[in-house]
């Protein structure tokens, strides 16, 4: 039986797409932070201005402080982070423009939100990381053994007991 150096490299190749991608990413957590703003835009038909780019401008500036697009409902949600009149424009590149100003009179503090039932910590992410890379390392040692057992075989040469 020949055994060819692409085996090595497929089963190689298997075990990394098989291998679960959460391993390789890292921990997150979320919080809620109430003081948020949302627009809505629409048409004066009552269509909503789905996927128009926005603008924001805080007060006083002329750099936009945020920027991006309506989901398909026509809104957009931002979160202020100082006092003032915010300016919101959206165009949806058909020549249809808005502008909102949005007073900011208050500024909350944010909460902590609690992570779902089920949800990785980022200690679960760190074990879960050494453990992959504990099995990477003895995998490949397996392979690397096996592999050398067959080119001794072929050479003729006897295996040490």
């Amino acid at each position: 039986m020949k055994t060819t150096p692409r085996l090595v490299i497929a089963g190689v190749l298997l075990m990394l797409l098989l291998s679960p991608s959460r391993v390789l990413a890292h921990g997150v957590e979320g919080t809620v932070q109430p003081g948020g703003m949302a627009v809505a835009c629409r048409y004066s038909s009552g269509e909503a201005m789905s996927y128009a780019k926005i603008n924001v401008l805080p007060p006083g500036a002329n750099q936009p402080f945020q920027v991006g697009y309506t989901d398909k409902n026509g809104r957009f949600c931002f979160y202020p982070d100082t006092l003032g009149e915010w300016r919101v424009t959206a165009d949806d590149g058909m020549g249809h423009k808005l502008e909102v100003k949005v007073p900011v009179t208050d500024l909350k503090a944010p909460q902590q939100m609690r992570p779902a039932p089920g949800a990785a910590s980022v200690a679960d992410t760190k074990s879960l990381i050494i453990l992959a890379g504990l099995t990477a390392i003895f995998g490949l040692s397996g392979l690397l053994f096996w592999w050398q057992g067959i080119r001794l075989r072929r050479g003729g040469q006897k295996l040490p007991a």
